[in-house]
């Protein structure tokens, strides 16, 4: 009975994961989940070391499309730098944080509303340097196909950060006109803090779309630290970096 059980509750957690993934791409989704997204990035300093590798590419002057920009945690880094950034986030709710955000830094963002799937490559080649922080897996394209109209659009540099296993070799055969001049791996905290036990609750409810079971709510409880007035529940991804340049 005990293996039955188990069973079940693999099968049910598989299936869980794999509406996610779905869930995920689309902007309804991001809409929703702005305010979890919100208290993720207030405790921790998962874009820190991102911020730091960006710098080293980018000056004043640079004409940046951010895709996928989220609350402008690099955008607005990059714009007080000097450099002339159009954060690309269709959903409504992160947009309205961009808007908020960018009143509280004192700095005016252009937004552009559109998908990424929207944009004609001849529009993003008016830009001189293309970044995808996390946000291209999300498109209908997926990271691959998205990567590859980034390149044919034949925008100067592309900056792509990404926690998924990604080849960068078919396209460096494929484009020989752009050069892969850094490449790194790193593992970085992605930690969520939580103000209460329900909040926990709440946020995984809404990843699921449904109440949680009693031993989902178990296992989370197994899971989570409590530590500077907060519940933590520690997390850590595989970042990976990669830079290309055209004409290098």
């Amino acid at each position: 009975m005990k293996a039955t059980v188990s069973g079940r509750s693999l099968k049910l957690w598989l299936f869980y994961l794999i509406m996610i993934a779905t869930e995920i791409k689309k902007i309804s989704y991001w809409n929703e989940n702005a305010k979890w997204y919100r208290l993720w990035r207030e405790h921790n300093s998962y874009h820190e070391p991102i911020k730091n590798f960006l710098f080293k590419f980018t000056q004043p002057g640079l004409k940046i499309l951010d895709i996928g920009a989220g609350d402008g945690v690099l955008s607005f880094p990059l714009i007080k730098k000097g450099c002339n950034v159009t954060a690309l986030e269709p959903a409504l709710a992160m947009q309205n944080y961009l808007y908020e955000n960018s009143l509280a830094h004192g700095i005016k963002l252009k937004i552009e509303p559109r998908r990424f799937e929207e944009l004609e490559c001849y529009e993003i080649r008016e830009f001189d340097f293309a970044l995808a922080c996390n946000s291209l897996h999300l498109t209908e394209y997926g990271i691959e196909g998205s990567m590859f109209k980034l390149f044919s659009s034949q925008v100067q540099s592309i900056f792509l950060v990404t926690e998924r296993a990604f080849c960068p070799d078919d396209f460096n055969l494929i484009y020989p006109e752009y050069t892969l001049i850094f490449n790194h791996s790193y593992i970085s905290e992605s930690s969520f803090a939580y103000h209460s036990l329900d909040e926990i609750f709440e946020h995984w409810e809404f990843k699921y779309k449904r109440e949680l079971f009693s031993w989902e709510k178990q296992k989370l409880l197994k899971s989570i630290t409590y530590e500077k007035g907060h519940y933590w529940l520690k997390d850590f991804a595989v970042v990976n970096i990669f830079y290309w340049r055209r004409g290098v």
